[in-house]
C-alpha cells in the first residue's frame, strides 16, 4: 500500500507522522487473515480488542492473556474497568453521545459542511486523570487523544504510541470503527494521517513500516 512517512521517531519518545491509503486497509477476518501473513502473534490481541470495541465491554479480564509483553497494560490487574482504552467506551463518555450517534453526527457534519474543520472527536482524559494515575493509583487511561476528520481524509493524534505491541492493532481497530463507518465507500481518494507526539519501542519502526506496505485485501468480513 502507499505510504508516505513525513518524520519517522529517531530516538525513545521522539514523534512521529505517516500517511496512508485509505481504500484496502483490511477489517474483521481479512485482517485476521493479514495478520496471520505479517504477524501471528497479534492475531489473538487483535481479536479481543476488536470483540471489546463491538460489544463495548470494558472487563479488565478480557486482556489478561495479553499482559506479558505489552507495557499499557502493566497495571491491568488494578484497574476496575477499561473506559479509556475501549474507545467506543471513551468516546462515549468525552463527547456526551453514544458511539453510533456520535458516527452518525460526524458523517452528517462532514456532508453539510465539506470544508469544516471543527469536526474534531476527542478521547483524551483529563489533565487530572493522567497526573493521578501517576501519582495517586492506576486508572485506565487513553493513548488516542483525538480524532480531526476532514473531507480529505482523517487525522489520529496519539499522547503515546508502542510501535512494536500497539500501533499496527491501534490503526486496523480505529479505521474499522472510527474511520470507514464515517466515509463509507468513498476512501479511495483518502488518505488517513496519523501523528503520535511519544513512541516507544521506536527501534521496531522499521519493521512496523514494512508490515503496513504488506497489506492487501481481497475482501472484507
Amino acid at each position: 500500500m502507499i505510504m508516505i512517512i513525513l518524520k519517522k521517531p529517531e530516538y525513545e519518545n521522539d514523534d512521529y507522522l505517516f500517511r496512508l491509503e485509505l481504500d484496502n486497509i483490511p477489517i474483521g477476518e481479512a485482517a485476521v487473515d493479514f495478520l496471520k501473513r505479517v504477524e501471528p502473534s497479534s492475531v489473538e490481541y487483535y481479536r479481543a480488542k476488536r470483540q471489546a470495541f463491538m460489544s463495548q465491554d470494558m472487563s479488565p479480564l478480557i486482556f489478561e492473556r495479553f499482559v506479558e509483553g505489552k507495557p499499557s497494560l502493566r497495571a491491568l490487574s488494578e484497574l476496575p474497568a477499561l473506559d479509556s482504552t475501549i474507545y467506543t467506551v471513551a468516546c462515549e463518555k468525552e463527547n456526551g453521545l453514544y458511539y453510533q450517534d456520535l458516527i452518525e453526527k460526524v458523517k452528517r457534519h462532514l456532508t453539510s459542511r465539506p470544508a469544516t474543520r471543527r469536526c474534531v472527536v476527542r478521547l483524551v482524559n483529563s489533565f487530572d486523570k493522567y497526573f493521578c494515575s501517576e501519582i495517586l493509583e492506576p486508572a485506565d487511561v487513553t493513548c488516542l487523544s483525538f480524532i480531526h476528520y476532514l473531507q480529505e481524509g482523517p487525522k489520529l493524534v496519539f499522547r503515546a504510541s508502542d510501535v512494536k505491541n500497539e500501533l499496527l492493532v491501534d490503526i486496523l481497530t480505529v479505521y474499522e470503527f472510527f474511520v470507514k463507518p464515517v466515509y463509507n465507500s468513498n476512501l479511495k481518494d483518502l488518505r488517513l494521517s496519523v501523528y503520535s507526539s511519544t513512541a516507544q519501542n521506536v527501534f521496531s519502526w522499521d519493521d512496523f513500516t514494512s508490515l503496513l506496505k504488506t497489506i492487501s485485501v481481497e475482501g472484507e468480513a
